[in-house]
């Protein structure tokens, strides 16, 4: 078998972890804190039979009889076999027997090999009755008290110039520093030369770059829906694109959240730059990142398990909360009710995702006046064409929008309906099989029928059939078939996603018959004599963007169960932070305008500390509050909380700048010691380096995702056909994200699954990471191509290892290296000699 093959299998295994710690955490901590911290927690006096439960290492050390789990081999664990009952003296909890839906819970996690992320023993000793007034006393809960003095860490010994300028360079931009960056910061002896290379690095665009992919793991972003078939989730690109604009123009924190939560309902909309569409709408594309099932059996369920992963990413991300624990009774640990959780189900039940046209009024007008053009150029008399005995006139687009239809996008009302962006229809009832609709537009390629330019979405209660089309030059009839919809409650959607045309609708008829209507009078070439040559018509810009549809509060769900409803829950705020007496939301909205207020107001401490740890953690590798996820009980305490809310209250004051954060960090002198964590570089970050030290790297900024390489071995459902194996050369963040054939290159190097929140990636060192690098055909061919290029530039073997060095690892060659390196080159080549120079440590890490 091929190394190839064996990645393939090796990959996947080694990036399990972020559905791992889910599940943990949704199932087995809640089992352990509940059944056995009583007697092997902390509290516990005496601990039995001196077994601790309440951590990694305890669980794995066990207590007097051996080891309480064997990770990988539930039938060899001892916890299994004592909560089984399968002995008469080992049976535990004592107290009563597990549920056989918790014992099967155990065993399934033992044997994926019993992930585990605590580290530390907890403090948290057992669930305890629910008490908000006793909760608000929790540290994360409290409001942020600045020190008067900054914390001062120990001081340390400053790491070299050529060490902290190769640390900076991949934190705040994910490339490694040029030799003309090394050597301009080498001769500044100034005071100010740190600073001018940090504001050199947030000034980069790749600084945007590197942490919009910080960010898109916390919403985990993908760009397919998982599943039987990956479809794709349209434009989604644009909203990683509108993050990392956000990075780079230093979009103040809580207006970034604001946008999140309700983007399309601000009052004040941020414009791009160049004034060509609203920025802030984009914003709400977060809630759709999650897997979406082809054809759910039970589609209210599965709506609610939408929106239970939709709470949780918006808990984890915003606030460091678990709040989707408490989906099924109140949070066994921290302090939010069941009825919290509805009230913020509330706000999301009453949210829907549409595909919008987001362009600026000047832009709009633009196209608008463009259109006029189209419609004067091509205006022609339509011929009417009788309806026949059974057929139903449901539309007409004559000289007008028609009652009750929605308009998104820019209109033109003279003649059949031509509109750049989408049409939505009022509800009614499917009465016919067969819908026919009259249409036509500018000519385009056929593709991916999800590229394809027009969408027809028929929306049938809780049913949806999309239907995409090419669009040509001349009218025509396309019919759909409504065996599902007839009889229900429906409504017609219809998309131009051809960003450089216009579509144009004239009918639609219900009939009994498939053939549409008589008195279609032009054949395939008669059209021609009709279309003079187009006009432009600037593209529209597009992006799935939330939208308001049926306000209204929703019911709990006892015990998470949609068919057992219990009292409705009104649409608030977790009562922990904003209290019990919070302003009812206004009849006709969903009040998430409301919500985005109370996330993103000073009034609510958790907004702040969580933003600034995950910063501190990226650049110290582990953040100040070790669990990046979680601010509850169950979570780590801060290490140095003076330090957080001292930062936290600069980061207010400094009116909410990330990059402002950034520079009080990287200056300070911890970030410049010497003795410093070492890191591994991510996945996206080894394969940019490759790019970059290759010389290969393309620099471009933003566009439609790349499709990634698929090899051979990769096999499933949805396949696309692949793209380049270098992926056009372009930076990692631009590489399409399928989450049913991710990257084995990225897998190997501990890329999360887009499944929920990832704050902390896992740092694993595995076989399958040293297998991929040495055999990987793009590790090959960027190995290639920086040999070709330095034998290319420097005839002087010697002055060619040091520049490999050089722009490697950022430092000279010595002696030695330069002897050893260039000797081992003249026997296997310089092509080998890359190759072992990209497998060293020193270039995956970061000291």
């Amino acid at each position: 078998m091929r190394w190839a093959a064996l990645l393939a299998i090796a990959a996947p295994l080694c990036a399990q972890t972020a559905r791992q710690l889910e599940f943990f955490e949704k199932q087995i901590r809640p089992i352990l804190a509940t059944k056995c911290y009583g007697c092997h927690g902390p509290q516990a006096n005496p601990v039995r039979a001196h077994l601790r439960l309440d951590s990694r290492e305890g669980i794995r050390k066990g207590g007097d009889t051996g080891p309480a789990i064997v990770p990988g081999d539930s039938s060899a664990s001892l916890l299994l076999k004592a909560v089984s009952y399968t002995g008469l003296d080992l049976r535990m909890p004592p107290t009563g027997k597990l549920s056989d839906a918790e014992i099967a819970a155990l065993k399934q996690w033992i044997d994926m090999g019993a992930p585990d992320p605590r580290t530390n023993a907890s403090a948290v000793s057992a669930p305890r009755a629910l008490d908000l007034e006793r909760g608000k006393r929790h540290w994360a809960f409290k409001p942020i008290a600045k020190p008067a003095a900054r914390p001062e860490l120990p001081a340390s010994e400053p790491a070299p110039k050529r060490v902290w300028l190769r640390r900076v360079t991949y934190d705040l931009t994910g490339l490694p520093p040029t030799r003309a960056e090394i050597a301009a910061y080498l001769a500044d002896n100034s005071p100010d030369a740190d600073r001018r290379v940090v504001d050199r690095l947030l000034a980069s665009p790749h600084y945007g770059e590197r942490w919009a992919r910080h960010w898109l793991d916390l919403v985990r972003f993908a760009e397919t829906n998982g599943h039987e078939f990956d479809n794709d989730k349209l434009d989604a690109w644009q909203y990683r694109d509108y993050v990392i604009r956000a990075f780079n123009e230093d979009v103040p924190y809580n207006q970034f959240v604001r946008e999140h939560i309700a983007g399309d309902l601000l009052p004040s909309k941020r414009l791009s730059r160049d004034g060509a569409f609203w920025e802030s709408p984009i914003g709400t594309g977060f809630y759709w990142f999650g897997e979406v099932l082809n054809s759910a059996v039970d589609s209210v369920k599965s709506r609610t398990d939408q929106v239970d992963n939709q709470i949780d990413v918006m808990g984890k991300t915003f606030l460091g909360l678990t709040v989707a624990c408490a989906r099924c009774h109140d949070h066994k640990f921290d302090p939010i009710p069941t009825m919290d959780y509805y009230s913020l189900a509330g706000y999301l039940h009453s949210t829907s995702m549409q595909e919008a046209v987001i362009d600026s009024p000047q832009r709009a007008r633009d196209i608008a006046a463009a259109l006029a053009k189209v419609s004067r150029a091509n205006h022609e008399r339509q011929p009417d064409f009788p309806l026949r005995p059974n057929d139903v006139l449901f539309a007409s687009f004559d000289n007008r929008v028609p009652d009750g239809w929605t308009v998104q996008g820019v209109p033109d009302a003279a003649g059949a309906l031509e509109f750049t962006g989408s049409y939505t229809s009022p509800k009614f009832t499917m009465p016919k099989l067969w819908v026919h609709v009259r249409l036509r537009g500018t000519k385009t390629e056929k593709g991916l029928k999800e590229r394809a330019p027009l969408r027809v979405t028929v929306v049938a209660d809780d049913h949806k059939s999309e239907h995409f089309y090419p669009s040509g030059e001349g009218w025509e009839w396309i019919t759909l078939r409504m065996t599902k919809e007839i009889g229900r409650i429906c409504y017609f959607e219809i998309v131009d996603r051809d960003r450089s045309g216009y579509i144009q609708v004239d009918r639609i008829v219900f009939s009994d018959d498939e053939k549409p209507p008589e008195g279609l009078l032009f054949g395939n070439d008669d059209h021609r004599d009709y279309l003079p040559m187009q006009p432009s018509v600037p593209p529209s810009t597009f992006a799935m963007i939330a939208m308001d549809e049926a306000p209204a509060d929703t019911r709990i769900h006892i015990r998470g169960s949609h068919k057992n409803l219990g009292d409705i829950a009104p649409r608030r705020f977790l009562r922990v932070i904003a209290g019990e007496e919070q302003t009812p939301i206004p009849p006709g909205t969903s009040g998430r305008l409301a919500l985005a207020e109370w996330m993103a107001g000073e009034q609510n401490p958790l907004t702040a500390r969580v933003m600034v740890n995950r910063i501190w953690a990226h650049h110290f590798g582990k953040g100040i509050v070790p669990t990046t996820d979680n601010f509850g009980m169950t979570g780590d305490r801060p290490t140095n909380p003076e330090l957080l809310d001292w930062l936290a209250a600069r980061f207010i004051e400094s009116g909410w700048s990330v990059k402002a954060l950034h520079r009080e960090i990287v200056l300070s002198p911890a970030y410049r010691a010497a003795k410093f964590p070492v890191r591994r570089l991510e996945a996206e970050a080894i394969r940019d380096a490759l790019l970059a030290v290759s010389g290969s790297l393309d620099a471009t900024l933003y566009g439609p995702s790349i499709t990634p390489h698929i090899s051979k071995y990769q096999d499933g459902r949805g396949k696309p056909k692949s793209g380049p194996l270098d992926g056009a050369n372009r930076r990692s963040i631009y590489i399409q994200v399928r989450r049913n054939f991710l990257t084995p290159m990225f897998l190997a190097f501990d890329y999360p699954l887009p499944v929920s929140t990832t704050g902390a990636r896992g740092a694993s060192t595995v076989p399958s990471q040293a297998l991929m690098m040495l055999n990987n055909e793009f590790v090959l061919l960027c190995a290639e191509r920086w040999a070709k290029r330095l034998e290319a530039e420097l005839p002087d073997e010697n002055a060619r290892v040091q520049r490999m060095f050089e722009e490697a690892f950022a430092r000279p060659a010595d002696e030695w290296e330069v002897r050893e390196v260039a000797a081992f080159a003249r026997q296997r080549g310089w092509k080998e000699a890359a190759h072992t120079l990209f497998n060293s440590a020193e270039f995956l890490y970061v000291q």
